[in-house]
Parts: C-alpha cells; structure tokens; sequence
C-alpha cells in the first residue's frame, strides 16, 4: 500500500513529507503531508482515487512548516491506563481530559488475557496538551486526582505524568 502510495506521489512530481501509519486489525490507514506541483495536485488525486481496495481522501493544505502556530502549548502530558476492561472506559477517560480542556494529541488503546486468569486487560496510552494561557483554574493534580479515583471505580490504574518537548518531566499546576 505504502509503495503505491509513494509511487503516485512521485510519480506527481511530489515528495512525501511527514506521515504516520497504522494497522488496526485487518485495516490499514496511512497519512501523509506531501507536496505536489499545484498542477499535479487532480492529477495525484484522480491516481489515488483509481486504487483498488482502498478509501483515499485528499486535503489541499498550505504549508503547515511555513505558519508559525498559535496559540503556544503550554502543558503536555501523557496519560496511561492498564486494568480491567469495562463498558465506555475510553469515554470516561477522555471526558475528565475534555473537561479541563486537554487535548488529544495521540491515542492507542489495546486489550490484551491477562497471564494469569484468561480475564481481559484493556490498555490505554496516549499525549495531551493545553495551549497557552492556560484555563483559569487549571490544576494538573486535580486531573490526576479525577483520573486517579476513576481508575479506582473501574479497577484499574489510571495516571497521567508531565511531558516537554525534550521529553524531561515538567510541571504545571
């Protein structure tokens, strides 16, 4: 898939420039930032659309490089949960994150028997951020305290620790 991919862009006249995939089961899904010659830019579309076996969707964007972003993020996290599998946990999770205006900015979730018991373990990892300024009242050990205690209603072990662009712990409270 990749390769084809690539070969329509190339073929374009267009560079790959940064791009995430994934496999979720039997699916895959790939995005792509690429830059194409404005008039190859139907024609890399009309090339993707012709694949076989394959959902392909095309967004013209300026130069996502070329604009400084605003607002500046100002907490970044990363939040993880491990435990018991239970009906609308991925919700529970995101709505405490939602209430205090986190971000997600990535999200994987898996399940997994445990070793031992054959019981099923639902894991969730993932990075949140707040832009600049932050929400008055925003308390970073008020969240942890939310997750913390919800993690405990549904016997599993919720937790979320301070991240910076360097990957050093930082703090915001």
């Amino acid at each position: 898939i990749v390769s084809d991919i690539t070969k329509a862009v190339v073929d374009a006249g267009g560079n790959v420039g940064d791009s995430k995939a994934s496999k979720l089961g039997s699916h895959f899904a790939l995005m792509m930032l690429v830059s194409v010659p404005q008039s190859n830019g139907a024609l890399l579309k009309e090339q993707l659309g012709k694949m076989s076996s394959m959902n392909t969707s095309c967004f013209e964007t300026s130069d996502p490089k070329s604009v400084e972003v605003q607002p500046k993020i100002a907490y970044s996290g990363e939040f993880t949960l491990s435990g018991a599998d239970n009906p609308g946990i991925v919700h529970k999770v995101t709505s405490i994150l939602a209430k205090h205006d986190l971000s997600i900015d990535e999200m994987e979730t898996s399940d997994e028997e445990a070793p031992f018991g054959g019981t099923l373990l639902f894991n969730m990892t993932g990075t949140v951020s707040a832009m600049h300024p932050l929400a008055s009242g925003f308390n970073v050990e008020k969240i942890r305290d939310e997750l913390i205690n919800l993690g405990e209603s549904l016997n599993c072990d919720i937790d979320l620790e301070d991240i910076n662009t360097t990957g050093k712990e930082a703090s915001a409270a």
